[in-house]
């Protein structure tokens, strides 16, 4: 299979890495010249990511992508509109599918949505890749699984066995929406998971905490259509604790930086990088208002951005007038 990967960051290079082990034909697109150069004279990224060993090479000509099977985005999702632009999307052939793990800030649609709201491209020939996929571990090639999911079946699993490694999983799907959904909610609350940890809560309180939170992004997923049994698998529960529990997260980090009283602009600051869960959270909060759902630790995150809270306030949002169900997971 020929592979494209749109965008040269930690987890592209990663899976351009995972794609050549496969004897897969890559192409990386990258808008820095100087990263292009970098790839195609030393075979590695100028961050130091060794392509060494496989058929791959880079390119900011996106005629270059035309002939390929797959086109793997890795961009985030703020660049997500631009790229697909650059890359003018109706001279391409293979199918499109989305690594990225957040919305659209403009209309807050998820990629996929606006590939095919937007872009006019079949639903058909629109997928996302998602799972508890941290670059770090991959590259150390520690073992984890994803999931790769859409409408055509025969393409998922032509795509998964051309990525299937012994530390690489490939699963599959047909709820693109709850996939999708599960791997850009989850970094909303992996930064109240590292705000509440920095408060040194009890292990107990954690369980509570990650269970309410998983309890919120099925209810928010189901209103946009998707199907909450996805929430229990890879890309939500999956996705989830590995992101929340991880204190290489870059959420993980944001939520305990405001936890010791930073603003949100000062955090930004201190992580370095992008954090996705930050804009995700505010288009997800104005989102569920709109269609009336209440999200009750989403509004307290919402309530710590404006000012630093107490560990009494914090704790207190874990109460309620009325006694709630424990789970909103209903299987079929």
């Amino acid at each position: 299979m020929k592979i494209g990967i749109i965008g040269s960051g930690k987890f592209g290079l990663v899976l351009a890495s995972i794609a050549m082990e496969n004897n897969n034909e890559v192409v990386i697109f990258s808008r820095r010249k100087q990263e292009v150069d970098s790839i195609n004279t030393n075979k590695k990224s100028l961050s130091g990511f060794s392509l060494e060993g496989g058929n791959c090479f880079a390119t900011n000509n996106h005629e270059d992508l035309n002939s390929c099977d797959a086109l793997l985005f890795t961009v985030a999702s703020k660049d997500f509109r631009s790229t697909i632009d650059q890359i003018q999307h109706n001279s391409k052939q293979g199918k499109f599918v989305s690594c990225i793990k957040g919305f659209d800030q403009s209309t807050g649609k998820l990629m996929t949505e606006v590939l095919v709201d937007e872009y006019a491209l079949s639903p058909k020939d629109v997928l996302v890749l998602s799972g508890p996929n941290l670059s770090k571990e991959l590259y150390n090639k520690e073992l984890t699984g994803t999931v790769i999911a859409g409408e055509d079946r025969d393409f998922i699993d032509s795509l998964s066995n051309a990525l299937k490694t012994d530390f690489f999983i490939p699963f599959s799907s047909s709820d693109r929406y709850g996939v999708e959904l599960g791997g850009a909610m989850k970094n909303i609350y992996a930064i109240l998971s590292g705000y509440f940890h920095q408060k040194n809560v009890g292990e107990n309180t954690i369980g509570l905490l990650l269970t309410r939170c998983l309890a919120e992004m099925s209810v928010y997923g189901k209103a946009r259509g998707a199907n909450s049994e996805t929430f229990l698998g890879l890309s939500g529960v999956g996705d989830f604790f590995s992101t929340a529990l991880s204190k290489d997260s870059r959420n993980y980090k944001f939520g305990t930086h405001l936890a010791d009283g930073l603003s949100p602009e000062e955090a930004l600051i201190k992580v370095g990088d992008t954090v996705e869960g930050f804009a995700t959270s505010k288009i997800v909060h104005q989102n569920a208002q709109d269609l009336g759902i209440k999200l009750k630790l989403l509004d307290y995150l919402m309530s710590i951005y404006e000012g630093p809270k107490s560990l009494e306030e914090d704790k207190s949002i874990f109460n309620a007038n009325e006694i709630e169900p424990d789970s909103n997971f209903k299987l079929k």
